[in-house]
């Protein structure tokens, strides 16, 4: 039997979160969604995830916006 120990992290609106991958000027961003298809995926009766829609400010000073995979994304 394989055991292993979970790893899913679970996100929610307003989590302080950040890109996991080494970019120069990495924002902290907010989490303002998390996003799922209204038609359910099979077996599943709440939907399949789609993204997790962050917000922040650039560099510039606007705001930005975009929808983020979860494995791309990790809380800070």
């Amino acid at each position: 039997m394989y055991n292993h120990e979970d790893k899913r992290v679970f996100f929610a609106a307003g989590d302080v979160v950040q890109i996991k991958q080494d970019v120069p000027n990495k924002p902290k961003m907010i989490v303002q969604e998390i996003n799922k298809s209204t038609i359910p995926a099979k077996g599943d009766s709440k939907g399949m995830l789609l993204g997790v829609t962050c917000i922040w400010f650039s560099t510039i000073g606007s705001l930005e916006k975009h929808r983020f995979s979860t494995k791309d994304l990790e809380k800070c």
